[in-house]
């Protein structure tokens, strides 16, 4: 329930962020009404649950399925919330999803990838028993 907890909120963030640039870039609408920033919110943070696909201590599956199975259902939650909202949903909608999906993913690994090599450094400098 807490680990949920946390990866719905990491999620919310990445998605708030997200929209935020999107609203900045001229791809989303500017005008947010509370349903719109509400279901933004929902959506986000269920495609953060949806991650704990890739957590090692809940389910053991290959990475590639979880990658698909990731990929498929932040697709259906997506389209959902284009649905929620009224948004058309056109093959630049796919487009940008796509590479909004891609960046993510390399986010998350970039800072994965520095959270261990810094407890790997700390753990090289404690002296051995």
């Amino acid at each position: 329930m807490k680990q949920g907890l946390r990866y719905g909120l990491q999620g919310m963030g990445y998605g708030a962020v997200t929209y935020l640039l999107l609203i900045v870039l001229q791809v989303a609408p500017g005008q947010v009404t509370p349903g719109n920033g509400v279901s933004l919110l929902l959506t986000s943070a269920l495609i953060g649950v949806l991650s704990l696909i890739f957590d090692n201590g809940q389910v053991e599956i290959p990475l590639l399925l979880a990658f698909g199975i990731h990929l498929v259902g932040t697709a259906l939650l997506m389209v959902a919330l284009m649905a929620y909202n009224a948004w058309s949903i056109g093959w630049t909608f796919w487009l940008i999803f796509f590479l909004i999906y891609l960046v993510i993913i390399g986010t998350v690994s970039l800072s994965q990838h520095l959270r261990v090599t810094q407890i790997n450094r700390v753990l090289k400098r404690r002296p051995h028993k």
